[in-house]
């Protein structure tokens, strides 16, 4: 256990909070015995986050068993059980909510590190395991001894150690533990590779989870260097989800790769097991090709290429609609057009407008194949698409757009973005005055 004291030593300051995800097993309660020794050096304080999965018989029994030995040890006892799974993707499901609860104790006390206790053993599974079915550069390392999530980091300490010596540390310390006969069953591909191919690695190497943690160090620093380079290139070319196309191709084949990866993972999130390779293939074919084509992506995504650049967008739901402007306007995308007597300011979300230019009634619509709009200050009329693409609107957001016309169906103004010729300046021959908001 020399190294993982020494990580506890290198991350724990007095009179931190930390959070440890103990199951009640032999490795965890490992790890929680660690750090109850560890207290005695530093004052820390230690909160133990159990899940109940409800999936067993043994579950309550073993919940009582971890609550009693917080007890007696002076640990704070945090609990929750899961009544409900997502049983099409139960390990995700289950993964996704054990890691909401864990973050929410650690906001509840302030903490800067969560403790798991994933072994050497477990690192080795995961690799074996990810090359098997396939992963991205960063999967192949496994598991890292440390994952910044952002408001907290990872901690794993005892990924330096194997199950046997583990199971040598409870036996040292009579420390007692729970047994999950589940982790026995051949049904499940890690408890094959632990019972089969695990012991062939050890009989080659008794060490040989040192060398996986060696590859799998070697790996991250290898990521860690790509990953400052894709991040450079994502943020000039990726923006309000529209990919610019010709800064995308300048680079290199590998970087193009993982930006496209960077995308799909913001966009899809604990979902991106709905992605496979034939949507990635989908896409490279609609970036290689011509513009005006479209694709459907899983949970109602669309890719579409226009301008050499890839919109990305909800299919929408919206229906077309013409509204009479009254004096206040409730719009359905939640915004409000109101007359207003004055106002000071002069920009695209006031409009002015003489009675003696325009037609009633006035409507607020959405928008037409083949709009045009006489832009203020330009000469000709432009399109509405043009306008929309030129500020980047995104295009979820321009089958809902507010427009407003007048009873010809003349465009007087594309509220918050553009006025039309028909805005005047303050005069006296201002008597309608609009606001959006």
């Amino acid at each position: 256990m020399k190294e993982a004291r020494q990580m506890l030593n290198q991350y724990l300051n007095e009179d931190d909070a930390v959070v440890v995800a103990v199951s009640g097993g032999p490795d965890s309660m490992a790890l929680l015995h660690l750090l109850i020794e560890f207290r005695k050096t530093k004052n820390i304080e230690i909160i133990c986050a159990h899940v109940n999965h409800k999936v067993r018989k043994e579950s309550d029994s073993e919940e009582i068993f971890v609550q009693e030995y917080c007890h007696k040890n002076h640990v704070i006892f945090e609990k929750m059980c899961i009544e409900h799974y997502n049983h099409d993707n139960f390990h995700n499901d289950a993964r996704k909510k054990r890691y909401d609860f864990f973050e929410k104790i650690i906001v509840e006390y302030q903490a800067k590190y969560l403790f798991t206790a994933h072994h050497g053993d477990d690192l080795i599974e995961s690799i074996l395991m990810r090359i098997v079915r396939g992963s991205s550069l960063k999967g192949y390392s496994g598991i890292s001894k440390v994952q910044d999530r952002g408001f907290y980091s990872i901690l794993r300490p005892l990924l330096n150690e194997t199950k046997e010596s583990l199971m040598l540390y409870n036996l040292e310390n009579q420390i007692e533990y729970v047994t999950d006969n589940s982790n026995f069953k051949d049904i499940y591909t890690r408890n094959r590779y632990r019972k089969n191919i695990l012991p062939y690695l050890k009989e080659e190497n008794k060490n040989v989870h040192k060398k996986f943690l060696k590859f799998s160090n070697n790996i991250l620093e290898a990521e860690e260097y790509i990953e400052e380079k894709v991040n450079k290139s994502f943020n000039k070319m990726f923006e309000n989800n529209i990919l610019d196309l010709e800064l995308y191709l300048e680079e290199d084949k590998y970087i193009r790769k993982r930006i496209i990866m960077r995308i799909l993972e913001n966009l899809y999130q604990e979902n991106l097991y709905t992605i496979n390779d034939s949507h990635i293939t989908n896409i490279n074919k609609l970036i290689l090709g011509s513009n005006g084509k479209k694709i459907n992506l899983p949970l109602n995504k669309i890719f579409s290429k226009n301008d050499n650049k890839i919109y990305i967008y909800e299919k929408s739901n919206n229906k077309p609609y013409k509204l009479k402007l009254e004096q206040i306007t409730t719009l359905p995308n939640g915004k409000i057009i109101e007359q207003i007597d004055s106002i000071d300011l002069n920009n695209n979300y006031i409009c002015r407008l003489s009675s003696t230019d325009i037609e009633f009634p006035l409507f607020i619509r959405t928008r037409k194949e083949g709009d045009k709009m006489s832009v203020k200050n330009m000469n000709g009329r432009k399109k509405i698409n043009d306008i929309f693409t030129d500020l980047k609107i995104p295009l979820e957001e321009r089958d809902k757009w507010p427009i407003l016309v007048d009873k010809n169906d003349e465009i007087l103004w594309l509220p918050g973005l553009k006025k039309s010729k028909y805005d005047i300046e303050k005069s006296i021959n201002c008597d309608i005055i609009l606001k959006y908001r």
